[in-house]
């Protein structure tokens, strides 16, 4: 006898049914499942972002040039005369002030004329007080004291010129400086255009660099100039722009400008090069962190925080500085916005701040390590 089989209908009732039990059953679960397992499971679908305030920074525009250093007064010291160095009265680097003694040199010829010349002056004095008095008393006439007091005159006039040609053989200091290294040695015979030594004066220094035509509006004399000594161990000075120059060069549309520092540590040395820096134009703007920018063809945008969900805003950009963008349009200060975890972030797509922004990553500098490894 043939067993009974179910028939295909029966078979489907029982699986519609079974089927519809287990949806059922997931469903009711889904929704009455513990609160904080729903939390969760939000918070897994919430993107991680780095949280940024807009703040407010100076974008000045910086005006960077080479300079070079220069002594505020600099003389190559030598002689108007050629005679034998008979005396130095100076050492190598020593600092001096104005008419100092620097070197002697051979006079004797020069301290016998000026002798000479002395010997004569007073003989022609003698002479006119005894004219004088036989005038007074009528022994003797006029014309010939006239022509005594003429002749002390020239007198008067070739003492000064021995004491000029005498004074020619003593090299002093002109200005207050620092000496350089000695070129000669006593006994040495020099000339006119030898250099003895190099004096210097080093506080304040100068240092000169050139200046683009398009910046002469914006620039003046007394603004602010920081200087950078191309080392890595030095740090920068902070000078005043002195002066520009009243010409242009036709070359190369730049005009040579001259700033002054103080220099009493005398770190700074004639012939340095330096990186010159001015802010030109400083004005203060809000300000983002430039990895907070989404560029989409001509157009700049940022994810703004707002309730958590993640709001894109048009923002209309100006000047730039490492790490930072100025804003002209589009954000207000201290407005919440997303530095870090903007790949794949959308529109109202809900976040989860996991982070603050700490500020752009310095600069690499190679020498910098140089200096640390050492």
């Amino acid at each position: 006898m043939s067993e009974a089989h179910p028939s295909p209908w029966l078979r489907g009732i029982v699986f519609l049914t079974v089927t519809a039990l287990v949806v059922g059953a997931g469903w009711w679960g889904w929704n009455h499942r513990p609160k904080p397992q729903l939390a969760a499971v939000k918070a897994k679908l919430a993107q991680r972002v780095v949280r940024a305030k807009v703040t407010r920074e100076n974008f000045a525009l910086d005006l960077v040039a080479v300079g070079t250093a220069l002594a505020d007064e600099s003389a190559d010291i030598s002689t108007n005369v050629t005679e034998t160095v008979t005396a130095l009265h100076f050492s190598d680097g020593q600092s001096v002030r104005k008419g100092d003694l620097l070197v002697e040199l051979s006079s004797a010829e020069e301290q016998a004329a000026l002798g000479a010349s002395k010997a004569e002056l007073a003989e022609h004095e003698r002479e006119i007080e005894r004219l004088r008095a036989l005038v007074r008393d009528g022994a003797a006439a006029q014309a010939r004291l006239e022509e005594r007091l003429t002749l002390l005159d020239v007198a008067r006039q070739r003492v000064a010129e021995a004491q000029a040609r005498l004074s020619e053989r003593r090299i002093v200091a002109p200005f207050d400086g620092h000496l350089g290294l000695r070129r000669i040695s006593v006994g040495a015979l020099v000339s006119p255009g030898v250099v003895i030594v190099s004096l210097d004066k080093l506080d304040p220094i100068k240092v000169d660099f050139s200046v683009p035509e398009t910046y002469l509006g914006l620039i003046k004399a007394g603004d602010k100039v920081l200087a950078q000594p191309d080392s890595a161990q030095a740090t920068p000075r902070e000078g005043v722009l002195r002066q520009l120059d009243t010409r242009i060069d036709p070359a190369t549309r730049a005009v040579a400008a001259r700033a002054v520092f103080a220099n009493a540590d005398l770190t700074m040395r004639p012939g340095m090069l330096l990186t010159a820096r001015l802010s030109v134009a400083p004005r203060r703007s809000l300000a983002v962190p430039e990895r907070s920018l989404v560029p989409v063809g001509a157009k700049a945008f940022v994810f703004a925080i707002e309730l958590g969900k993640a709001k894109r805003i048009e923002v209309e950009v100006g000047r730039r500085q490492p790490g930072n963008v100025e804003i002209l349009k589009g954000l207000h200060e201290g407005q919440e916005i997303v530095a870090d975890g903007l790949v794949g972030l959308q529109d109202g797509m809900a976040i989860e701040v996991s982070g603050e922004y700490s500020g752009p990553v310095a600069a690499f500098r190679p020498e910098a390590l140089e200096v640390h490894s050492n």
